[in-house]
């Protein structure tokens, strides 16, 4: 670790937007998807339970028949219920939620709203496209209120574009690999989107918003929620909350420069969105292209260098071959430190993800 401090660059800040960084980088942390049953599931069941690859789910089995661990027993007990096959929805471990996002019957009723909706392919296909980021009002249902705050939001959101700029990119982040795609094509773009609390299609959608902060269920007023990257929801704006400055403070962070590159140290929630990030985002060549060679590396080794006002005898400028071997190594972990770090990085990513999935 101490290694990887000294010499490798990319635990940096970086040049890029935080929304553009979180787009390209930061997969969207799975929902714990558990389906309560007591001995076979029918053919039926288990396509309910098939939920579809590109929202990012963990589903789990847990056959009461059997002796369940001790944790899955203490959650079907909190279920109060003897309706079987159950399904319980939590949210991603990292967000340390406790209160389940939605539990009953396994049912098509319960699993299709659950995966998506049309307020979230709306927001996923203008991520795609490149904006910076969706302020999603979440309606009280008071339409004077709700009007109010959409007012407040929209004509802020059309000065801000008017008035704030990206940061430039470094050309170190850019041959990094860091943003895929070219300065020119990085835009300023907010736009906004109403979700009522009544409309059934997105009441799983409403409940991931407003349960992701503690005692925003109990709250009955407006709330925006910014969302950017692969379905990320910064934080609310409530109420009163919904001022200028508050909307100026939260697309300041999401154009700003990604001060932490670690998503669980920055603010914001998973949502729960089907999409094909793969597809949906472009890739850069210089993630994919081959590692150079030793031989391409020491040609960019340091060399002795003399000026005209202070020659220097030839055989005392040849570095010595301790020196050269030192040069060398400092090279190769500029170049192939960040790669290491990446791969430990995905490695250690994994097996947390598979602890939190036992």
């Amino acid at each position: 670790m101490l290694w990887f401090c000294l010499f490798v660059p990319a635990a940096r800040a970086c040049s890029v937007p935080v929304f553009r960084y979180a787009l390209e980088h930061w997969p969207a942390d799975p929902f714990q998807v558990t389906v309560f049953h007591r001995g076979v599931l029918s053919d039926a069941e288990k396509s309910l339970m098939k939920v579809d690859e590109l929202a990012n789910t963990s589903v789990r089995t847990v056959d009461l028949a059997h002796e369940p661990l001790d944790d899955m027993l203490d959650l079907w007990r909190q279920q109060k219920t003897e309706t079987l096959p159950w399904v319980v929805v939590r949210y991603p471990a990292t967000t340390g939620i406790r209160i389940p996002l939605i539990s009953g019957p396994l049912s098509a009723e319960t699993m299709k709203p659950l995966i998506d909706s049309p307020a979230r392919q709306q927001i996923v296909e203008r991520l795609a496209a490149g904006q910076s980021a969706i302020w999603v009002l979440v309606e009280s249902g008071d339409k004077a209120r709700d009007d109010g705050a959409a007012a407040v939001v929209e004509k802020r959101l059309e000065y801000l574009m008017g008035v704030l700029e990206l940061p430039k990119l470094d050309e170190q982040d850019i041959a990094n690999g860091l943003v895929s795609i070219k300065e020119e094509d990085l835009r300023l773009e907010f736009s906004f989107l109403r979700v009522s609390r009544e409309d059934p299609a997105e009441k799983p959608f409403v409940q991931m918003l407003v349960n992701s902060e503690k005692d925003l269920s109990s709250i009955r007023e407006p709330m925006v929620f910014p969302v950017f990257g692969r379905g990320r929801a910064l934080y609310a704006l409530v109420g009163a909350g919904i001022r200028h400055d508050t909307i100026d403070e939260a697309a300041s962070f999401l154009i700003g420069k990604c001060s932490c590159q670690v998503k669980e140290r920055n603010p914001g929630v998973d949502l729960l969105v089907r999409a094909d990030w793969t597809k949906l985002v472009k890739t850069s060549p210089e993630l994919a292209r081959d590692l150079p060679s030793v031989a391409e590396l020491t040609k960019f080794a340091p060399v002795a260098v003399t000026t005209a006002s202070q020659p220097v005898d030839a055989a005392a400028s040849e570095e010595p071959q301790g020196q050269r071997g030192t040069s060398v190594m400092l090279v190769l972990a500029y170049a192939v430190g960040p790669l290491l770090l990446g791969i430990a990085w995905i490695l250690i990513s994994k097996s947390r993800s598979q602890n939190r999935n036992l």
